[in-house]
């Protein structure tokens, strides 16, 4: 199972609480997102993807034909038709139930991935992994989730999530049957938040601010989230946030004390951010791949900062080495040919961006070690048992050099996609899209002694068409074809070509 659950698409329509739980900025996936726990990963070509498609940060409250749905910035989106959401009532409390239904059927060119590609190390070329295709069917991706609103008390209002999928960590070794046929449960969110008129606070697990995970910038893309070289990352938080809210434009600002990366690093991840939503230019947004609904155009930046204690690089007893990790993002979503009016988005084009770039962050990007890995401590006296070394720290984000000095891995990144809903339908019944992506590191080749730069890649490079077509407003069929090629640490280079089809129904 890979290491990094976090994950794959937002899926579009939601049935969430009539006193919608707004989220400060919502932060895979991988998302997932194309996502969710972090441990050593296993080699790509047996591994299961921690992506998956992503649902927004904050479920959508599903309309009536006189509704009108309020996302997440404060504006009001399209009105959209929809059956009334399930919903339960009890002591004052209300809880409205949401997920969907899905089925991937993927078909690779090489063996070196499961059923997200994200960012995990390709098989070579040249070994059987590298020359023979795969298929795969799977319906692990498909979920329920449940937001629960308590009546106000004073001015302040109290709501939870949580959300379920089935990419759960699976049994080691686990068969193929038990993996696609009895898959694991695993937590995505699960989370508390507290509106208050001064500030609003979040507590649990959601998805990072580093990115505004879930705050409307995701690629529109079969594949899992996150794709390469995309933040797509969930884990336990404590957040403050505040949305100044206006007619024409609204500021979101935000600080999050987040899981330490590393927990004998002793101090939590500090992440925050600003973003800003333009309420009237509206376009058309399909996240991961959710159903199509409108969004104002919005610009996030957020950064990250982490920090590590690492154990010498001894096999005795010593006192560790310190290193600090940090991260900045940007993001955009840009309607280019903006939509005509809330409720019909036909013939719009969009288009998403993010660029990041940082050291000691590659678990932020789903999947991704780059096959690092800590060197074998010297041994010129040939004593045995031979001296192991135990890092206390996940794979990816730090390695020592061949003169015992710590350093943490480089990685930049930029992620770019483009959405078209075709004017048939209000624009919810065919869209195109395409995502194009590079993620590069400038030390990993550096960092891994000659002899072993055949197992790391230090650059990777992806592109993929989407066509999605909905049957019923309920339902949706996508196909993709994504191609990735990664470079490896000795100028050999893979390629995979993937074929995916999936099937969605969404309540």
């Amino acid at each position: 199972m890979n290491p990094h659950p976090h994950a794959r698409r937002t899926r579009g329509r939601r049935w969430a609480l009539g006193a919608a739980i707004l989220l400060g900025g919502g932060s895979a996936a991988h998302a997932q997102t194309p996502g969710s726990p972090a441990a050593p990963q296993a080699p790509a070509a047996t591994t299961a993807p921690a992506a998956t498609r992503t649902l927004a940060a904050t479920p959508t409250p599903a309309a009536t034909p006189d509704s009108t749905v309020v996302l997440a910035s404060g504006a009001p989106a399209a009105v959209v038709p929809a059956p009334v959401a399930p919903t339960v009532t009890a002591g004052g409390v209300t809880a409205s139930f949401y997920g969907f239904v899905e089925l991937d059927l993927m078909h690779d060119s090489t063996q070196s991935f499961s059923e997200a590609i994200v960012n995990n190390t390709m098989a070579r070329p040249a070994t059987p992994a590298g020359d023979n295709p795969r298929t795969q069917f799977s319906a692990r991706d498909s979920r329920f989730g449940m937001t629960l609103a308590a009546p106000p008390h004073g001015r302040v209002r109290t709501s939870a999530r949580f959300e379920l999928d089935f990419f759960g960590n699976q049994p080691v070794p686990a068969s193929e049957d038990e993996t696609f046929s009895a898959p694991e449960v695993r937590l995505r969110h699960y989370y508390v938040k507290f509106e208050t008129p001064v500030v609003d606070v979040l507590a649990g697990q959601t998805h990072d601010l580093f990115g505004w995970g879930g705050a409307g910038f995701y690629p529109n893309t079969v594949a899992f989230l996150g794709v390469p070289g995309e933040v797509y990352h969930r884990d336990p938080q404590l957040r403050v946030s505040k949305l100044l809210a206006g007619s024409t434009a609204s500021l979101e600002l935000a600080l999050a004390a987040v899981r330490p990366a590393q927990r004998d690093g002793e101090i939590p991840d500090g992440q925050g951010g600003a973003r800003v939503a333009f309420e009237r230019f509206l376009g058309a947004s399909a996240q991961g791949a959710g159903q199509a609904m409108a969004q104002p155009a919005s610009l996030g930046v957020s950064g990250i900062y982490r920090h590590f204690s690492v154990p010498a690089f001894t096999a005795s007893a010593a006192n560790p080495n310190t290193a600090n990790g940090w991260g900045v993002s940007a993001n955009l979503f840009l309607p280019i040919v903006p939509a005509r009016s809330r409720a019909d988005l036909g013939n719009t084009l969009s288009a998403t961006a993010e660029a990041t770039m940082g050291t000691g962050i590659s678990n932020l990007y789903t999947g991704l070690t780059g096959g690092v890995l800590f060197p074998a401590l010297p041994n010129p006296a040939m004593t045995l048992p031979v001296p192991t070394f135990n890092p206390d720290i996940d794979e990816g984000l730090a390695t020592y050099d061949a003169a015992g000095k710590l350093h943490t891995i480089n990685w930049r990144a930029l992620v770019v996609g483009l959405q078209y809903r075709a004017p048939y339908g209000m624009g919810r019944k065919l869209g195109l899209s395409a995502v194009g992506s590079q993620i590069q590191s400038n030390n990993v080749d550096a960092l891994t002694p000659m002899q072993g730069r055949s197992g790391v890649f230090s650059k990777a490079q992806y592109a993929d068409g989407n066509v999605f077509f909905a049957p019923t407003p309920e339902s949706q069929v996508g196909a993709s074809v994504q191609v990735e090629r990664q470079t490896f640490g000795d100028g050999v280079y893979g390629v995979n070509v993937r074929g995916e089809l999936a099937v969605y129904y969404f309540f």
